[in-house]
């Protein structure tokens, strides 16, 4: 990942992500019925929402390990910046099961901004000051209703929150056997 950053002049932050080790985090926020890794990443996005709203973050990307981006995602961003309303919550950068919703603007480039249907996965998003303060009076880390894609895909669909996706996505998440991560266990970059 720092590679990554370095290739693309980006300064990322890391944020130490709640293990399912680490019995502090679940001895505050408890188990609840989540299996502990589930629960461990629902708590590590809760934390980061409320790190933005603590610092007074205008807005921040949250990425997951093993995340791979175009090379033009300086230009492709701020093509999409360009168009994004100010009234944003979340804005889907990378995602996945996704339909396309209602184009927003126009682009110079194959990635388009679009309403957020039902996007999927938590790999590379942005959150808005005002995102993560409906997103921390919404979401519940003592009873986490489902998996955190899923908790705020609800909000979504209720029209809760306002969300916005790139097509496609210009950050996608890889998995492979054979390579480990850069990024060493149990942290989050977060872009601010």
């Amino acid at each position: 990942m720092d590679k990554l950053a370095y290739y693309l002049d980006l300064d990322f932050d890391y944020y130490n992500a709640a293990s399912i080790f680490d019995n502090n985090h679940f001895r505050k926020y408890g188990y609840g019925e989540l299996s502990a890794d589930r629960r461990a990443c629902y708590l590590s996005h809760y934390m980061i929402y409320k790190l933005i709203i603590d610092k007074g973050l205008n807005n921040a990307l949250i990425l997951e390990d093993g995340v791979d981006f175009e090379t033009n995602i300086t230009a492709i961003m701020t093509d999409i910046h360009r168009n994004l309303p100010d009234s944003w919550d979340t804005l889907y950068i990378g995602h996945c099961f996704e339909g396309m919703g209602k184009p927003v603007g126009n682009s110079s480039f194959a990635n388009g901004l679009y309403e957020s249907v039902n996007p999927g996965c938590k790999h590379a998003y942005a959150v808005s000051n005002s995102g993560a303060r409906k997103l921390v009076e919404k979401l519940d880390p003592m009873k986490p209703q489902g998996a955190i894609d899923y908790a705020i895909l609800a909000r979504i669909m209720n029209k809760e929150i306002t969300s916005y996706s790139v097509h496609p996505p210009p950050i996608i998440q890889w998995k492979s056997e054979d390579e480990s991560s850069d990024i060493p266990e149990y942290r989050v970059p977060i872009l601010v």
